[in-house]
């Protein structure tokens, strides 16, 4: 049973270290996207916690929004949110967490360039699946939905996975020795 507790406490942490980094946001007036800290989020809470815990993460912050706690950027939420132009961002969380948890998983010590590699495929799965939903909702060509959906945000995305994969990896160190995460 102490284990399950603690499972519930890192999924409950976690999805609040997501709250928090959808909180830290700029509006930019060139798209209805804002840029965010929550793929810095999803980035440490699939590395540390791996495939199923981070990805449950993830389902929660989702499901919690759906719900309509205001949990998005600017204290936001409901189905509108969600299934609005930056819902395919958001949504596409849940499957990042799927594909980089089970990668890393299955690499065992991954190093941090390796870890920076499944970042990066994480992110372009966020930029598609984000990209095409985006296009789609606002009845755009899918390559004007990249430049306003994809193309501001890629310099800062790369540092976030230049700060994520390290820190990441140290953190999971320290949370090993710590018997905090298997």
């Amino acid at each position: 049973m102490k284990g399950k507790t603690k499972d519930i406490a890192l999924v409950a942490v976690f999805t609040a270290v997501m709250i928090i980094c959808s909180q830290i946001s700029i509006n930019i007036p060139i798209s209805p996207v804002p840029i965010t800290l929550s793929i810095f989020a999803v980035f440490l809470s699939t590395v540390l916690l791996g495939f199923k815990k981070g990805t449950l993460v993830q389902v929660v912050y989702v499901t919690l929004g759906i719900c309509g706690a205001p949990v998005f950027n600017g204290f936001s939420g409901g189905f509108a949110k969600v299934f609005g132009p930056t819902g395919g961002y958001i949504v596409s969380y849940i499957i990042m967490a799927l594909v980089m948890g089970y990668l890393i998983e299955k690499s065992k010590r991954p190093s941090k360039l390796k870890i920076s590699a499944i970042l990066t495929l994480g992110l372009l799965i966020c930029y598609v699946f984000g990209t095409v939903w985006l296009s789609i909702l606002l009845k755009m060509p899918f390559l004007n939905a990249l430049k306003i959906g994809v193309l501001p945000y890629i310099p800062l995305d790369m540092i976030k996975i230049a700060v994520a994969a390290p820190l990441a990896q140290e953190v999971k160190v320290r949370l090993l020795k710590a018997k905090l995460i298997n």
